[in-house]
């Protein structure tokens, strides 16, 4: 059936964020279905009528819901986001000027754009149709009230047919959609079966909410609607992604991809074992943009796991403040279910390996994981001179006994040790050459590596320059493992196993890790640095500008941690006000470097 173009406009007024559909379908349930609350749209006179549509109830209808985006107010919206985007560059209009730029842009009529209620909630809901993959998208969009919401029917097109209380109704491009009133709501679809099925799961997902934008995926649905389960929709897509990297690149490490595509394929079976997955975004001119993502466990699965143990994050100080200069990551998380299971699967290649150095590998491996406290603390700096890069990484140790083994096995480490270590993660390690030594750094006895890469990567000539090679320290501190590498590392190394910490002077980091507190896993990303190294390194002209001029601070903040019942695991992101303007920072350097 065709689309409603007329009606196609509304929805691209109303869901500025855009609603995709998922493009599945689902095995539908008994066809019985109960009637649903008359509606109110009048019925057309001088047009055909069809047999009466039979609207599905909610809870009838649920096993075809794929998922839904509410929009809580386009009104609120609009204005929070122009207020946050304002702080990156001036914008020639307001909120107000800006959305009915985009309704005239979209070729509303008059008697459209004038009747909506931009203040209210909007909702699209996702519909699994009959035969496999198929869907359908149904709209509910508020009108200001329902002779207004009438209003919006009839400027739509010319109607065509009835069935009941829907009406199918034909735009100005020929484009066909069904539509119905339900009080001051409009109600519309391209399917009307998917209208049928979604009408009252529609209206119900619009509800108003703190969040401006909200979300809900339902992975079991999604999957029975192309006639499989979510376990084996992971595989067949890790499948296609291998087979695609295989006829790209054929040449390419067959080891190194599987591993890659295997640790996708647990993170995707993570978010596979979630009964349903909301999303939701706020625009908040003084606290950010944050974008969440709640992961609803189902029992009995390894989500469930990893939502229920609860283990602050522990950032160690010394590791985040010394070398702050350049610094575009730093935090902690702690080890929970999940990467305990990642860190069995890198033992399990160990020891299955029969190349030289594995063994060895192995058993400081196994003092390691005895060893381990549950948390870790990284941190990473950029800069415009080689070496470029310095990093930082604590382990904490259960106690001086577990310490004294991981150091004893630390210290018999070789290059080829340090290998086998590497290709258990990734694979391939040819390209990666090692020498290694035993040395004292003040009363620290260390094991220093010296690590560069054999060739550089295609296509990366500026990058190339990067490949300097890097030193690296690794030793048992008291009861922490160290791992210091790159610029001044050895000074870095000395001053963290001394735990000497200069205070944190970037209030945002000292805020958010403040605000995180009870977070499993808290980091910080800069995206100046990056940008700045990156521009240093190229002939760009816009990017060298950076390079040269340096820029103000674009943080970003990730958190995730669970709710310690089994029940939920949550996703956050936020991008401060403060990021917004160095991004107008970085725009009007590029500008400067066009001209």
């Amino acid at each position: 059936m065709g689309q409603l173009e007329s009606a196609r406009r509304v929805v691209g007024a109303c869901f500025l964020l855009g609603a995709v559909s998922c493009a599945e379908s689902t095995p539908p349930p008994s066809k019985t279905a109960q009637a649903a609350a008359p509606l109110t749209t009048p019925v057309a006179t001088g047009v055909t009528a069809g047999p009466p549509i039979k609207f599905l109830a909610a809870e009838t209808a649920r096993p075809f819901l794929l998922g839904t985006v509410s929009i809580t107010s386009i009104d609120r919206l609009l204005g929070n986001g122009s207020k946050l985007v304002g702080q990156a560059m001036p914008l020639p209009m307001d909120a107000v000027g800006l959305r009915d730029m985009i309704l005239s842009q979209a070729g509303l009529p008059p008697e459209v754009a004038v009747n909506v209620d931009f203040a209210s909630p909007s909702a699209a809901a996702f519909i699994a149709l009959e035969g496999k993959g198929k869907s359908g998208a149904v709209l509910a969009v508020p009108a200001r009230g329902p002779a207004e919401a009438q209003k919006i029917i009839e400027a739509l097109g010319k109607k065509i047919t009835t069935r009941g209380e829907a009406t199918l109704v034909e735009g100005n491009t020929g484009g066909r959609g069904w539509l119905y009133r339900s009080a001051n709501v409009v109600v519309l679809s391209d399917e009307i079966d998917a209208l049928a099925r979604g009408a009252m799961l529609t209206l119900e997902a619009r509800k108003p909410g703190s969040e401006d934008v909200t979300g809900v995926l339902f992975p079991d649905a999604i999957a029975r609607a192309n006639g499989t389960d979510v376990k084996t929709a992971i595989d067949h897509f890790l499948k296609e992604m291998q087979e695609k990297q295989a006829k790209g690149d054929g040449a390419s490490d067959v080891v190194s991809q599987e591993r890659t595509l295997q640790s996708l394929g647990e993170a995707l079976a993570l978010a596979g074992d979630a009964s349903s997955i909301e999303f939701g975004l706020v625009a908040d001119p003084a606290k950010g943009l944050i974008v969440r993502a709640r992961f609803n466990a189902r029992a009995g699965t390894r989500l469930e796991s990893v939502a229920k143990e609860v283990k602050p994050f522990k950032l160690d100080p010394a590791v985040a403040t010394t070398s702050a200069s350049g610094r575009f990551l730093v935090g902690a998380n702690s080890i929970g279910p999940f990467w305990r299971g990642v860190l069995a699967t890198y033992r399990d290649r160990l020891a299955a390996d029969k190349q030289k150095g594995a063994s060895v590998a192995l058993a400081y491996y196994d003092a390691v994981m005895a060893a381990l406290a549950g948390q870790l603390s990284t941190s990473m700096s950029l800069y415009k001179e080689a070496p470029y890069l310095s990093g930082a990484f604590a382990f904490p140790l259960k106690d001086a006994t577990s310490a004294g083994k991981v150091a004893s096995a630390l210290a018999t480490l070789d290059s080829a040790a340090a290998s086998a270590l590497l290709r258990a993660q990734i694979g391939d390690t040819s390209s990666v050459d090692w020498t290694v030594k035993k040395e004292s750094v003040g009363k620290l006895k260390t094991q220093h590596f010296k690590v560069k890469l054999k060739k550089k990567p295609s296509g990366a000539s500026d990058i190339s320059k990067l490949g300097q090679t890097v030193d690296l320290y690794w030793t048992v501190a008291d009861t922490r493992m160290l791992l210091t590498l790159g610029k001044d590392a050895k000074t870095r190394l000395t001053a963290i196993a001394a735990g000497k910490a200069p205070a944190e002077t970037n209030k945002t980091v000292a805020d958010a890790q403040a605000a995180a507190a009870a977070r499993d896993l808290f980091y910080y990303l800069d995206v100046t640095p990056v940008l700045v190294v990156a521009g240093s390194l190229t002939e760009e002209q816009r990017l060298a500008t950076l390079g040269k001029g340096g820029g103000n601070p674009i943080p970003m903040m990730f958190t995730a941690g669970g709710d310690g019942a089994g029940k939920l695991w949550t996703v956050d992101l936020t991008v401060p006000p403060s990021a917004f303007a160095g991004i107008g920072t970085l725009v009007a350097a590029g500008m400067g470097g066009a001209n």
